[in-house]
C-alpha cells in the first residue's frame, strides 16, 4: 500500500526543510521530505550563505529582511544555533562612465529598504576605507552598508530547520528519491520514489536544477538552467586583519566572499565564463586546477593585501537559474495541489525562512499573507513580462555578475 502524507516536499535544503517547520507551526503536522541524498547535500550546502539584503525591489528586499531576523534570532525562532555572524556587509556597483547613473539609483533603494525596516546606508568610497582600512576604492564613489548582516553555517540552518521541523511532527527520508508526480484528473496526486509511492493531495517541488525532469514528466516547462558556479577558500596573509572582514558582494571588482573561520576567506567571482551550464547529475564538485589564483586576481582589486593569499581547497555547486535570475514561488495552472519553490539563481538561501513562511501559507489559506508572491508566478514567462525589470531603480550593470539585484 502507498504511504500517505498531506504535503510531500521534495528537497532537502533550506527550502524545503523551511517550508516543512512553518508549516508544522501552521497546525499541519503530516508533512514528508523526500531528499535522494542528505539534508543540505544540494546548493544549500554548497553556498556561501551571505545575509546580504540589498535588492533594489520591494519582495526581495522583505524576504531577505524577514529571514536575517530570523537568523540572527535563531534559538528563539528555531531552536539550537545557526552559526549566524554579525560581521556588516558591503555591497558595491559601477559607479562611473554609463553606470554613474548608479549613484543615485543607491540613494534611492536605500530609501525604499529603510522603509522596508533594513538598516542599510550609502556610505562613500572615503567611509568604506574608513571602516575597512585595507581596501582600495579608487574605482567607486559609494557603497551599500549594513550594518546588521554578515553570514550562517549553511549545513546548521538547513539541519536546524529540519530538526524543528521534525519536532513539529514532520518526517524527513534521506537517501530517498522521487522518481515522479503523480497527476489524476487534474489534481496532484502524490509522488512516485525509489521505495514506493506517498499518495499526498499537496506536493511542493524544491528541488532546485533536479526539478526540470521531474515536472516536464506532467507536462510543466521549468525555463531553469543548471549553472556550475566555484568557489575557493583562501588562506589570508599577515597584512589582513585575524578576523577578517565584512562580507562583500562586490559587483564592482567582481567578486563576493566572507570569513570561512580563522584566517581564512571564501570567495567565488562574478558571471561570464566562470559560469558553465552543465547536467546536474553529471558535473565536477571540485575547483578547476588554478581557480583559487583566478579568485586571488579578483578579491586583490579591492583589498590589495590579498595578492599574498594562498589557495586552500574549495567546491562547486549548482545554481537553477531563471531567465531573470528571480525564484519561481507559485502554485502550477492546470494541475491543483502543485507548488513550486525553485529558481533561486544563486540568491536563495539569505531567503529561505521567509518563503517557506509564505509557501506555508498559500498552500494552507490559499494565499501567501507575510509577503505576496504574485511577482514570483511561473506565468510570468509566459510572454515577454519576464523582461521587465522588478523596480525603476534596477542598477545598470556593464559586466555581468552572474544575477540581479
Amino acid at each position: 500500500m502507498a504511504e500517505r502524507a498531506d504535503v510531500v516536499i521534495i528537497g532537502g535544503g533550506i527550502m524545503g526543510t523551511s517550508l516543512a517547520f512553518a508549516l508544522t507551526k501552521l497546525g499541519v503536522r503530516d508533512v514528508v521530505v523526500v531528499e535522494r541524498r542528505t539534508v543540505a547535500s544540494g546548493a544549500s550546502g554548497k553556498t556561501g550563505a551571505l545575509l546580504r539584503q540589498h535588492y533594489s525591489n520591494v519582495p526581495e528586499a522583505t524576504l531577505a529582511h524577514l529571514s536575517l531576523q530570523i537568523f540572527a534570532n535563531w534559538d528563539d525562532a528555531v531552536g539550537g544555533d545557526c552559526g549566524f555572524q554579525r560581521t556588516g556587509s558591503i555591497v558595491t556597483v559601477a559607479t562611473s562612465g554609463v553606470d554613474s547613473v548608479n549613484i543615485e539609483r543607491m540613494h534611492r533603494i536605500i530609501a525604499m529598504q529603510n522603509c522596508v525596516g533594513i538598516r542599510s546606508e550609502v556610505i562613500s568610497a572615503d567611509q568604506l576605507f574608513e571602516l575597512q582600512p585595507f581596501t582600495n576604492v579608487d574605482d567607486i564613489a559609494v557603497a551599500a552598508y549594513e550594518r546588521d548582516s554578515g553570514f550562517v553555517d549553511s549545513l546548521a540552518a538547513t539541519r536546524g530547520m529540519a530538526e524543528a521541523a521534525i519536532r513539529g511532527g514532520a518526517r524527513i527520508y534521506e537517501g530517498r528519491a522521487v522518481t515522479g508526480l503523480r497527476v489524476a484528473n487534474g489534481r496532484i496526486a502524490g509522488v512516485e520514489t525509489n521505495t514506493g509511492p506517498i499518495d499526498a493531495d499537496a506536493v511542493v517541488c524544491a528541488a532546485g536544477a533536479w526539478s526540470v525532469p521531474l515536472l516536464a514528466g506532467v507536462g510543466v516547462a521549468l525555463p531553469v538552467e543548471a549553472q556550475r558556479v566555484q568557489v575557493a577558500v583562501l588562506n589570508r596573509p599577515l597584512t589582513m586583519p585575524s578576523d577578517g572582514t565584512m562580507t562583500y558582494v562586490d559587483t564592482a571588482a567582481g567578486f563576493f566572499c566572507r570569513n570561512w573561520g580563522p584566517n581564512r576567506t571564501l570567495a567565488g567571482v562574478g558571471g561570464g565564463e566562470f559560469h558553465d551550464i552543465v547536467d546536474p547529475d553529471a558535473y565536477d564538485e571540485r575547483i578547476d586546477p588554478g581557480f583559487g589564483n583566478i579568485v586571488i586576481d579578483y578579491i586583490q582589486r579591492r583589498m590589495p593585501p590579498m595578492a599574498l593569499a594562498t589557495p586552500l581547497y574549495g567546491h562547486a555547486g549548482i545554481y537553477d537559474m531563471t531567465p531573470d535570475t528571480h525564484p519561481i514561488l507559485s502554485n502550477v495552472d492546470g494541475i491543483d495541489g502543485l507548488s513550486l519553490m525553485l529558481g533561486f539563481s544563486g540568491a536563495g538561501f539569505k531567503k529561505g525562512p521567509a518563503i517557506g513562511q509564505c509557501l506555508a501559507e498559500l498552500i494552507v489559506h490559499g494565499q501567501a499573507t507575510t509577503v505576496d508572491l504574485a511577482p514570483f508566478r511561473l506565468s510570468r514567462f509566459e510572454d515577454d513580462a519576464w523582461q521587465e525589470p522588478w523596480s525603476p531603480d534596477e542598477y545598470s550593470f556593464s559586466t555581468d555578475f552572474g544575477h540581479k539585484f
